[in-house]
């Protein structure tokens, strides 16, 4: 398919690093508006490469993984110096060892539960860099490759400790060759959230777990202990996630009684998230068992069914996965579920 808008999708929502941004300690606010000013750069770059036209992605391998990992070394400039191949042997670097096993453990998911190779389908090599920026705090894709920030250490640590981070951001490719949701309002919501949900199936996979005994935590082990929370977002409990002097509070709304109207974060695409997160959640711990089997499944055959829209509303997302559980498991437990959990957030689907 034609890749008509890649865009900057970055695991740390920009109305959090307004906030820190603001703070009165120095310590905080100065890696906060570096990021910032990291993130606008990157917009730009990913306009201008949706105006002009980016180079063709090279072809994977057929049926195998390829992944290469380098190191920016604190500077902007990517990709950066090559540090690790597909194969090779661990590094004494950590965080190169994690982004690898992270980026590893995404495609499994994907290729083992959906038929789905690489996050084109077709085996595309995976380019990530660690080590960006001084005290860079996000991680994001940039339509092209990951890339991770070490943080501050005062709000954020080291961004590939969290395997659903890596997932998180990864899905964003997923997005972007499958469905290519609008990066703004409901749409950009829903491509959150799709990375949300990919993000909690890559962690439960990578740990065995069923619905009942997972976390459903975004980004838990990311901040730092000085901060009041537990990780960046909750699909079970949206709005609960951290809340914190400097942080701030968790905004998400779980329902759309609560829905938020906001001309920030592309119109609230990290926020309004959380509806459909906490629709997913609902959905899954109702099924049980592995929640990639059923309840992903479903989810994922919309995203790349072909029939969902770019502007898609929640509505109309959840209609096609209404849809979607009856044509691959009938008029059963999971088209019955499917309607209980959009019934609980306020979507309808008639």
């Amino acid at each position: 398919m034609d890749i008509t808008a890649p865009v900057f999708c970055g695991i740390v929502p920009p109305h959090v690093l307004d906030k820190l941004a603001r703070s009165g300690d120095p310590v905080i606010a100065g890696p906060a508006r570096r990021t910032l000013q990291a993130d606008a750069a990157q917009r730009t770059g990913r306009r201008l490469t949706s105006v002009l036209g980016g180079a063709a992605p090279p072809a994977g391998p057929a049926g195998g993984l390829r992944r290469t990992l380098y190191d920016a070394g604190n500077g902007t400039a990517l990709p950066g110096t090559k540090v690790r191949g597909e194969g090779d042997e661990p590094v004494q670097d950590a965080t190169v060892n994690r982004a690898y096993a992270g980026l590893g453990a995404t495609c499994e998911l994907l290729r083992s539960a959906y038929g789905h190779h690489s996050v084109d389908g077709a085996g595309l090599p995976l380019n990530a860099t660690v080590h960006y920026d001084e005290k860079y705090g996000n991680a994001f894709w940039n339509g092209e490759q990951m890339v991770f920030g070490d943080g501050d250490g005062e709000i954020f640590l080291d961004f590939t400790v969290a395997v659903d981070v890596i997932a998180h951001e990864l899905a964003h490719g997923v997005t972007q060759y499958t469905a290519n949701l609008s990066y703004f309002g409901q749409p950009g919501a829903l491509n959150e959230s799709m990375s949300d949900v990919i993000g909690s199936l890559v962690k439960q996979h990578t740990l065995n777990q069923s619905a009942e005994a997972a976390d459903w935590l975004i980004g838990a082990g990311l901040l730092a202990p000085r901060v009041s929370g537990a990780a960046l977002r909750s699909l079970k409990a949206p709005g609960t996630a951290y809340d914190d002097d400097v942080l701030g509070k968790d905004p998400q709304p779980a329902t759309m009684d609560d829905y938020v109207r906001t001309g920030r974060d592309n119109g609230g695409v990290h926020i309004n998230s959380g509806i459909p997160n906490h629709a997913f959640y609902l959905l899954a711990t109702q099924l049980g068992g592995p929640a990639w089997e059923r309840a992903g499944r479903i989810w994922f055959d919309v995203l790349t069914g072909g029939e969902l829209p770019v502007d898609a509303d929640f509505a109309s997302f959840a209609r096609l996965t209404v849809a979607a559980a009856e044509a691959r498991f009938g008029d059963g437990a999971e088209h019955e579920a499917v309607l209980k959990a959009w019934s609980q957030v306020g979507v309808p689907t008639g």
